[in-house]
C-alpha cells in the first residue's frame, strides 16, 4: 500500500470521476484505485475482527473521505447516471464497493422516490453482511428518510408486516437509523410503527427490538415510558413482558417503579 498523499489521492479521483458516465470503466479504475490503497496485511486476518462475508480492501480513511466529497456533487448532479452506476457496483464481491453503492443512493436528488425504493428492497439480501445491510438502511435511505418521509414510513410498515422475520428486522434496523439522526423527533410515528411489533413480537428479531426500544428510552424515557405501558395493557404475548423486563433498568429509577406498579411486574 502506497504512503497515503493527499495531493496524489484528489489526483487519482479527479481521473475517476472523468469517467463518471461510463459505469463499466468506472467501475474497472475503481478496483485499480482501491487494489492500490488495500492494506494486504489485514486481508490476512492478522487483526481481529467480526465475521464479514464480503471480502474487504481494508482502505485508508482518508482515501474515502476524499472520494465521498468529489463524487458528492457529481451523485446530486446526475442522479439518473448515478442509480445505473451504483447497479453497475452494487454486484461486486468487495465490502468497499457495495459501500460506496450505497453512499451513492443515499445521496441521488430525484423528483419521485420509487428508484431508490426498489434498489433497497432489491439490495437487501439476507446473506449480505449486517454492517451493510446497517448502512443500506441508514445511509442508504437518507433520500427517503428528507425528502419522501411519507415513501419512508410506507417502506418501514412493508418490512415490518412482511411475513419473513428477516424482513422484519430489516425493519427494525430502518427505524433504528432513524432514531439515530440528531434531528429526530417524530414519536408519535414510532411508536405507531412499532406497536404492533411490540404487541406480539417476533422472538427471532428480539435483539433489534431490544435495541430499538433502548434506543428511544435514551431520547425520551417519559414518552416511551408511557408507549411500553400502554403497549403491555393491550398486550397478552409474554415475548412481551419479557421485553419489557429487560430493558427496564435502563429507565430513570422514578419511571422505572411508575411502569413496575402500573403494569404490575
Amino acid at each position: 500500500m502506497p504512503a497515503v498523499n493527499p495531493t496524489r489521492i484528489k489526483g487519482q479521483i479527479e481521473e475517476l470521476i472523468k469517467v463518471y458516465h461510463t459505469p463499466r470503466v468506472f467501475h474497472r479504475r475503481l478496483q485499480d484505485l482501491f487494489s492500490l490503497y488495500a492494506n494486504r496485511v489485514l486481508h490476512q486476518g492478522d487483526t481481529p475482527q467480526p465475521v464479514i462475508v464480503s471480502p474487504k480492501y481494508h482502505l485508508p480513511p482518508p482515501l474515502i473521505r476524499q472520494l465521498h466529497t468529489d463524487l458528492k456533487p457529481r451523485i446530486i448532479k446526475s442522479p439518473h447516471a448515478s442509480l445505473e452506476l451504483g447497479d453497475e457496483l452494487w454486484p461486486d464481491p468487495h465490502y468497499e464497493i457495495k459501500q460506496l453503492a450505497i453512499y451513492m443512493l443515499g445521496h441521488v436528488v430525484l423528483d419521485e422516490p420509487d428508484p431508490i425504493i426498489i434498489r433497497i428492497k432489491n439490495w437487501l439480501d439476507p446473506e449480505l453482511d449486517d454492517g451493510l445491510k446497517s448502512d443500506l438502511l441508514s445511509t442508504g435511505t437518507m433520500t427517503l428518510q428528507n425528502k419522501f418521509p411519507a415513501a419512508w414510513e410506507n417502506l418501514i410498515q412493508f418490512l415490518l408486516n412482511h411475513k419473513d422475520p428477516t424482513m422484519i428486522a430489516y425493519g427494525l434496523r430502518g427505524l433504528q437509523a432513524s432514531f439515530e439522526r440528531s434531528d429526530f423527533n417524530n414519536f408519535p410515528q414510532a411508536f405507531r410503527l412499532l406497536s404492533p411489533i411490540i404487541q406480539k413480537p417476533d422472538s427471532s428479531c428480539m435483539e433489534e427490538l431490544e435495541n430499538l426500544v433502548e434506543t428511544l428510552i435514551h431520547l425520551s424515557p417519559t414518552e416511551t415510558a408511557f408507549f411500553i405501558k400502554q403497549s403491555l395493557s393491550i398486550s397478552r404475548s409474554t415475548e412481551t413482558t419479557r421485553l419489557i423486563k429487560r430493558i427496564l433498568p435502563l429507565f430513570p429509577e422514578k419511571i422505572r417503579e411508575d411502569i413496575k406498579s402500573s403494569i404490575n411486574l
